[in-house]
């Protein structure tokens, strides 16, 4: 992955990039970065709901060194591309042939690239119809991320929504049954027989797992049962067990 290709740097590039729709994922700025450009381009970010994170002088300075080119210049302002062509949710629900039982991944709080790339990994190889994560708090694809997945999210369409209980309730209205994965819950996901239609699997965070706002909007809850002295699993791990056994009930006759 060229990481040239990753980051657009300098003030009038970003704001210009912002206002034609450009497929940013992120913005940076340096914390001592101010002037109208830098007010413009706070506002452009807002418009398209797009990230803004200020880092201090040391972090924003290890950010250009590691992906700045070394004869150019950011003028304290930097946006992270997306490295892949994301799909929106409409045109998703618009095309999925239903009678066809697809499941989709749900990211509930993953930032890790490395988890994300993982569980992209194993969607794909799964047979999922696509992978949806929120815009905040959430994993972005970097080089990281694609590397890990083995080119898998190179793929898996890639939903990024801006509220993750909103789309839930969406893909309820178009069919979707939304199973969740958590400690607290009473079904072991081997112990089910509800596979056998469209599903969205939410996958938490290996810390908070599901948020609560959205582990009540589930209609089905399944655990892993743990045997050992440690409490969980990594959520990369977790979400490759669960994929293949809906993978398994479905191919078994």
């Amino acid at each position: 992955m060229n990481i040239d290709q990753m980051y657009i740097y300098g003030r009038n590039p970003v704001y210009e990039s912002l206002n034609a729709g450009d497929n940013i994922e992120k913005v940076y700025l340096a914390h001592n970065a101010q002037g109208p450009i830098i007010d413009k381009i706070y506002a452009a970010a807002k418009r398209n709901k797009i990230p803004v994170t200020v880092y201090d002088g040391r972090k924003f300075a290890f950010l250009e060194r590691d992906y700045l080119p070394k004869d150019q210049k950011s003028q304290g302002v930097m946006a992270l591309r997306c490295l892949i062509e994301e799909v929106l949710l409409e045109d998703f629900l618009e095309n999925i042939e239903m009678k066809n039982n697809p499941v989709v991944a749900i990211l509930d709080g993953i930032t890790d690239p490395h988890n994300f790339g993982a569980i992209s990994r194993s969607a794909e190889c799964a047979g999922f119809a696509a992978i949806i994560k929120p815009l905040r708090n959430s994993a972005i694809v970097t080089p990281t991320a694609i590397k890990t997945s083995a080119g898998a999210l190179e793929n898996i369409p890639v939903i990024t929504v801006g509220n993750l209980a909103q789309t839930i309730d969406k893909l309820k209205d178009a069919g979707f049954w939304i199973v969740g994965a958590t400690m607290e819950a009473d079904h072991n996901y081997f112990d089910t027989n509800i596979y056998d239609r469209p599903i969205a699997v939410i996958i938490g965070s290996e810390g908070e797992g599901m948020h609560s706002s959205i582990r009540k909007n589930c209609d089905y809850l399944i655990k892993i049962p743990m045997m050992g002295k440690t409490e969980s699993l990594n959520a990369s791990v977790s979400a490759g067990i669960i994929f293949f056994e809906i993978l398994r009930q479905r191919e078994t006759p």
